[in-house]
């Protein structure tokens, strides 16, 4: 059996500690479970629900890519995790009885970071928000949104198709004005 000399046998460690950090990286089976990754959707949707902005915040990278592919905000923009959170805040300014469930989902791939949601949130518009006076009515909306989740479980990119409530229709008014 082959042996390795006293000086081969100290850099052995460091010559593989070098390939374990270039090949890692690029090997799957280091990469998050789509388990982890869809965890990482629901904390979102669970921030939501216990109206938690730090929780909501933290699911999300340093940026992140958002495409509204529906009418209000038909757009795509590059967001900062907080304002994503204050925006998600404002909403249960007005509707502080909502409750987000899900239709399907989340649901990652095999071979794909991608997660997607078919959800549906329910409650009141009882809370003024933005400067809009709340009516009491009540709100139902849902939509199916795809997460880009990466392999820090943050989530960078998202796609969001859904309806509105009458409070974000009324907001989209007001900035038309």
């Amino acid at each position: 059996m082959p042996t390795l000399s006293n000086s081969a046998a100290l850099f052995l460690p460091l010559v593989l500690a070098v390939l374990a950090a270039t090949i890692a990286p690029r090997c799957k089976a280091f990469s998050p479970t789509p388990a982890q990754r869809e965890n990482v959707v629901r904390q979102y949707f669970d921030g939501v629900n216990k109206k938690d902005r730090d929780q909501i915040a933290a699911c999300f990278s340093e940026t992140a890519q958002i495409r509204d592919v529906c009418s209000i905000n038909a757009s795509e923009r590059t967001v900062k995790p907080d304002d994503l959170a204050n925006r998600c805040m404002e909403f249960v300014e007005a509707h502080p009885d909502c409750v987000v469930d899900f239709h399907y989902g989340p649901t990652c791939g095999i071979d794909s970071n991608w997660v997607v949601a078919h959800w549906y949130e329910t409650g009141h518009w009882t809370g003024d928000s933005r400067g809009i006076k709340a009516t009491g009515n009540p709100m139902e909306v849902e939509g199916q949104t795809r997460f880009l989740v990466n392999d820090d479980l943050k989530i960078t990119e998202f796609v969001v198709t859904r309806t509105f409530t009458e409070w974000e229709e009324t907001l989209q008014k007001n900035r038309s004005k």
